[in-house]
């Protein structure tokens, strides 16, 4: 399919660096239960102090912020999406129009980014950002139809409508 191109910075690092730049070190180092220069330290890719695993579910837990994490995932070739919790369902159209609202969003970036001829970080941190919310979306998407449609029973009742109705045939 695709292989994604080794960067001169890793993915890990650029989250790192993402996440002080959005987030108040200074008060998620204290809510973990460690100094603020530790973490700053331990964000900054020139640093030789590194995250636990304990550390990041900590901080990622503190802040709702799953972008290190994500980015870790995607290092080792997989991609993490965090399921809706219970009570989180929304109408089906409006998940629909969600996915289809970021895939715009991801589109226009993309097209201004040619059209410059250069992806910029700020750029390409807000692609990624829309794609993540979009493989989320559907993801909840997927969750809501497969709790709403629980078992075998309306897919056969679809089929059976479709069938006994006439199946619609475009331009017809």
């Amino acid at each position: 399919m695709f292989e994604i191109n080794d960067s001169k910075q890793s993915v890990i690092d650029t989250a790192c660096i993402r996440f002080a730049d959005i987030e108040n070190v200074e008060s998620i180092a204290s809510e973990c239960g460690m100094r603020g220069q530790m973490l700053r330290n331990k964000l900054n890719p020139n640093q030789p102090h590194q995250l636990t695993v304990t550390e990041l579910i900590k901080i990622t837990k503190a802040t709702d912020n799953h972008d290190i994490i994500n980015s870790a995932i995607l290092e080792i070739g997989l991609v993490a999406v965090r399921l809706p919790k219970q009570g989180e369902s929304k109408p089906l159209t409006l998940s629909a129009m969600s996915v289809t609202a970021d895939l715009g969003d991801i589109n226009r970036h993309i097209l201004e980014a040619e059209s410059d001829r250069r992806l910029t970080r700020h750029k390409k941190d807000a692609i990624v950002r829309k794609a993540q919310q979009a493989v989320r979306e559907l993801v909840f998407l997927m969750s809501d139809v497969e709790n709403r449609c629980g078992g075998a029973g309306p897919f056969v009742s679809m089929c059976a409508d479709a069938v006994m109705n006439g199946l619609p045939i475009p331009g017809m």
